[in-house]
């Protein structure tokens, strides 16, 4: 489905755009290939005092895959995506662990090293496009640039393939856009802008950051879909970062859930939103509800994360855990293999692909089943609060 350039749709728009997003996602994770990205490890410090705001982040992403990046601000998923691309803030520094890039270390590579893998092995697309668009430059040139510096191309080659390339990310009468300022396109033209000239010379890797989240509805939507038709296309490996549980639910093959710098649960995506195995993956759910009209209250987690580095003992989440024991306090809490709580009769063959910390996870299961994301992308809670476990 190629999405077309729209503000405003009837009734069903956001029913037909998904449909592409899911044909176009969902459906590639059988046949993802070998890992494009490798992350083992992987610690960033911040400030002055080397506080540690990553710890010990470890994921893969294989080509044609969609791996979603979940977690509240302060996280440290931003901070990670960022660490992949170099573009980490002043004052931030990778300190241990590695990350690759279909063979090629990306920790410790200097400024032109960088320059040479930046848009051609991978590219990103971010949350503000015009903030990312030079406003003295029409969009066609901005493109075309990287195509002659980057593939040779020689002018009127370079202006075709823009033009070619502006077709392709959905945006109507490309070559009258190649001759368009920023400020007199719509966002989320803006946002096809960005994704062409980050696709243009065939990157491995594409990192969304909130690339959707200040568009309205139905151009997420078809925004969303672009991304799964290239994905799609040119077996492009999409590291899709997002605060939205919904559109992680719709759109990618596996997550990776962060809380205080860490990961607390991964997995396919599929089976975490079905039955989650962390109480705060379960609380995300719970609060995820946009669209549900039914409901008369209003979720929200209680308490704050730790402060950007704080190491408090124990589980990060212990303090906002209606579920937390004194051990979960106290003790180290690894990454581990999910394990199935006694009596889950559930067939599922993925369990051995899911990882948790959570000290309680096995017994917790049956509590932290009472969420559901429909199809639609809503959270729905089949209970109100969560079922009892033994405290």
């Amino acid at each position: 489905m190629r999405p077309s350039q729209r503000e405003s749709a009837p009734e069903g728009a956001w029913e037909s755009a998904s449909a592409g997003v899911t044909e176009g996602v969902a459906g590639t994770a059988p046949g993802a290939g070998e890992p494009v990205l490798s992350v083992e490890g992987l610690r960033i410090t911040v400030g002055a005092g080397r506080a540690e705001a990553v710890r010990d982040v470890s994921f893969t992403v294989r080509a044609g895959e969609a791996v979603g990046v979940v977690g509240e601000s302060g996280s440290g998923k931003t901070l990670t995506c960022r660490s992949l691309l170099g573009v980490l803030p002043p004052g931030c520094a990778v300190s241990a662990g590695s990350a690759r890039l279909a063979g090629t270390e990306l920790t410790g590579l200097g400024r032109r090293e960088w320059e040479r893998l930046r848009g051609v092995r991978l590219a990103a697309v971010f949350q503000d496009p015009a903030s990312y668009l030079n406003p003295a430059l029409t969009v066609g040139r901005q493109l075309a640039e990287p195509l002659r510096v980057r593939l040779g191309l020689g002018r009127a080659q370079a202006r075709a393939r823009a033009v070619e390339l502006f077709g392709s990310v959905g945006l109507h009468r490309p070559a009258e856009v190649y001759h368009r300022y920023p400020h007199e396109l719509s966002g989320g033209m803006l946002q096809r802008v960005l994704i062409a000239i980050a696709v243009a010379c065939d990157p491995q890797l594409l990192v969304a950051d909130e690339a959707t989240t200040a568009l309205d509805t139905v151009v997420q939507a078809e925004v969303l879909a672009l991304l799964a038709r290239l994905r799609r296309e040119r077996a492009l490996a999409l590291l899709l970062v997002t605060h939205d549980l919904a559109v992680v639910a719709e759109v990618t093959d596996r997550v990776l859930v962060f809380y205080a710098g860490q990961i607390v649960e991964d997995g396919p995506t599929a089976e975490v939103v079905r039955r989650p195995a962390h109480p705060y993956t379960a609380a995300l759910l719970r609060v995820a509800s946009a669209g549900d009209w039914h409901r008369r209250d209003l979720s929200v987690i209680p308490g704050r994360p730790p402060e950007t580095g704080a190491t408090p003992p124990g589980c990060r989440f212990a303090d906002r855990c209606a579920f937390a024991q004194d051990r979960c306090r106290t003790q180290e809490v690894p990454l581990t293999a999910v394990v199935r709580a006694p009596g889950d009769a559930a067939d599922d063959a993925a369990d051995g692909a899911r990882r948790v910390r959570c000290l309680r996870a096995a017994e917790l299961a049956p509590a932290l089943a009472d969420v559901r994301i429909d199809p639609r992308g809503e959270a729905r809670a089949d209970a109100r609060t969560p079922k009892e476990v033994p405290a």
